[in-house]
C-alpha cells in the first residue's frame, strides 16, 4: 500500500474515530487522541447531565410537593379557625362572652338559692325547737296529767270513805230513832236529832254518789287525756324527727349550693380567660395560616428558577444526544446498557415508592411525568443507533406514559380514602410493570450480542 493510500485510510478511521495503527502519522495519532478524548469527555458531560437534570427534577418534585403541602396545611388551619372561631368576624368572641355572662348570672342567681336555703334553714331551725319546746310541755303535761289522776284516784277513795261514814250515820240516826220511840217522851228532843242527822246522812249519800259519778266522769276524761297526750307526745316526736332530717337534708344543701356557687364564680374566671385566650389563639392561627401561605408562594416562587434550570438542562441533554449520532460523539453500546440498566433500577424504585404509599395509606413525592423520570430524560435524549432494538424502543414510549398513569390513579384513590382501589390499582401497575422490564431486558440482551 503506497504512503499516500496509507494515509487516506488512517484519515478516514480518524473521521470516524476508529482505533488504527496511527504510528507512521504522528499528526493524525495526535488527532485521533484528541477526538478520542473530547469524546470521553462528552460521553462524562452527557452522564453528568442526565445526572444533574434527574436531581434537578426530583428537587423540583420535592419542593413542588412541599410547597402545596405547606400551602394545603395552610388552608386547612384557615378552615379549622373558621370552624372553631366561626365564619363570620367576631362570631367566637360574641358566643364566648354570652357563655362568660351567662355563667355569672348563673352564679348570680344560685347565689339568691344560697340565699333562700339560709333562710328556710332558720325558719326549719325555728320550727326545730318550737317542736322541741312543745314536745318538752307536752311531756310536763303528761305528768301533770299522772298526777292529777293520782288525785282523782284519792278524791275518790275520800268519797268512798264519806260514802260509808254516811251509812253508818244513817244506821246510827235510825238506832237513834228506835231508842227515842222506847224512851217517850224523855226521848222526843233526841228523835228530832236522830231524824235530822239521818237525813243529814241521806244527803251526804246522795251528794256522795252524785260526787263519785263526777270523779267517775273526771278519770275518764283524764285517762283519756293522758291517752291523747301520749298520741301527742309520739306524732311530736316523729314530726320533730323529721324536721331533722329535713333540717340535715336541707343543711347538706345549704353546703352543696355554696360548693356550686364557688365554682360557678370560678368557672366564671376561668370562662372570661379562656375567652381571652381563644381570641388571641384565634389571631396567632390566623397569623401562623397566613405566614405558611406566604412562604408556600414564596417556595413556589423560588422553584420557578428550578424549573427553569430544568428545561435548560433537558434540552442540553437532547441536543448532546442528537450529537451522539456523529461519530465523534457516539455512545458505546455498553454506555447506553448502562444507561439502560439504571432505568431499570429506577423504575423499581419508583414500583416500590408506589407500594409504600398505597400500604402507609399516605401520599408522599412521586413523579406522574414519564418525560421527567430518570428513564425520560434520557429516553426523549436520544435514539438508538441499533436496528435490532429501535422497534422495542419506539414502543417503550407509549407504555412507559401509561405505566406513570397508574401512580395518578393511586394517589388520587388515597387522597379519597379509597384504599382498597388504590391497592387494586398498584396490583395492576405491578404486572404491567413486568411488560415495561421485559422490553429492558431485551434490548439489554440485543446489546449485549
Amino acid at each position: 500500500m503506497t504512503i499516500g493510500k496509507k494515509k487516506k485510510v488512517l484519515m478516514q478511521a480518524v473521521s470516524r474515530l476508529k482505533a488504527a495503527d496511527y504510528s507512521a502519522e504522528p499528526e493524525l495519532n495526535n488527532i485521533y487522541e484528541r477526538l478520542s478524548d473530547g469524546r470521553r469527555k462528552f460521553a462524562e458531560l452527557f452522564d453528568k447531565n442526565i445526572k444533574a437534570v434527574m436531581q434537578i427534577s426530583s428537587l423540583d418534585l420535592t419542593m413542588q410537593y412541599q410547597t402545596d403541602k405547606i400551602i394545603d396545611i395552610s388552608q386547612q388551619v384557615t378552615n379549622a379557625t373558621e370552624i372553631i372561631f366561626g365564619a363570620a368576624a367576631g362570631t367566637a368572641g360574641n358566643q364566648q362572652e354570652a357563655l362568660t355572662n351567662t355563667i355569672v348570672n348563673v352564679s348570680g342567681e344560685t347565689d339568691d338559692v344560697y340565699q333562700k336555703i339560709e333562710s328556710g334553714q332558720l325558719e326549719l331551725t325555728a320550727i326545730k325547737d318550737l317542736s322541741e319546746q312543745t314536745i318538752a310541755a307536752s311531756r310536763e303535761m303528761q305528768q301533770n296529767m299522772d298526777e292529777l289522776f293520782g288525785i282523782i284516784d284519792h278524791i275518790s277513795g275520800i268519797i268512798s270513805g264519806i260514802g260509808n261514814i254516811s251509812m253508818q250515820t244513817n244506821l246510827l240516826a235510825l238506832n237513834a230513832s228506835v231508842e227515842a220511840a222506847r224512851a217517850g217522851e224523855a226521848g222526843k228532843g233526841f228523835a228530832v236529832v236522830a231524824n235530822e242527822i239521818r237525813e243529814l246522812s241521806q244527803e251526804t249519800q246522795q251528794l256522795t254518789s252524785g260526787m263519785e259519778d263526777f270523779v267517775k266522769n273526771m278519770k275518764e276524761a283524764s285517762k283519756k287525756s293522758i291517752e291523747s297526750a301520749n298520741g301527742t307526745i309520739q306524732s311530736l316526736s316523729t314530726m320533730s324527727n323529721r324536721i331533722r332530717n329535713v333540717w340535715a337534708l336541707n343543711d347538706e344543701s345549704q353546703a352543696a349550693v355554696s360548693r356550686i356557687n364557688d365554682s360557678v364564680s370560678s368557672l366564671a374566671a376561668v370562662s372570661e380567660e379562656i375567652s381571652s385566650s381563644m381570641t388571641e389563639m384565634q389571631n396567632q392561627l390566623r397569623e401562623s395560616s397566613e405566614f405558611m401561605r406566604t412562604v408556600g408562594n414564596d417556595l413556589r416562587k423560588a422553584t420557578e428558577p428550578v424549573v427553569d434550570i430544568e428545561k435548560i438542562l433537558d434540552e442540553t441533554v437532547r441536543q448532546m444526544g442528537e450529537m451522539s449520532h456523529d461519530a465523534f460523539y457516539h455512545l458505546e453500546h455498553q454506555e447506553f446498557a448502562q444507561y439502560v440498566q439504571s432505568a431499570v433500577s429506577s423504575h423499581n424504585v419508583w414500583l416500590g415508592n408506589l407500594k409504600k404509599m398505597v400500604y402507609s395509606q399516605q401520599v408522599m413525592p412521586l413523579q406522574l411525568d414519564s418525560s421527567k423520570c430518570a428513564f425520560g430524560h434520557f429516553y426523549y435524549a436520544m435514539t438508538p443507533d441499533i436496528p435490532d432494538i429501535l422497534p422495542i424502543w419506539k414502543g417503550l414510549e407509549v407504555k412507559h406514559q401509561k405505566f406513570h398513569k397508574f401512580g395518578a390513579s393511586v394517589i388520587n384513590a388515597i387522597n379519597s380514602g379509597r384504599y382498597t382501589e388504590a391497592e387494586q390499582i398498584y396490583r395492576e401497575a405491578e404486572t404491567y410493570s413486568r411488560s415495561l422490564i421485559s422490553d429492558l431486558n431485551k434490548i439489554l440482551e440485543v446489546v449485549g450480542k
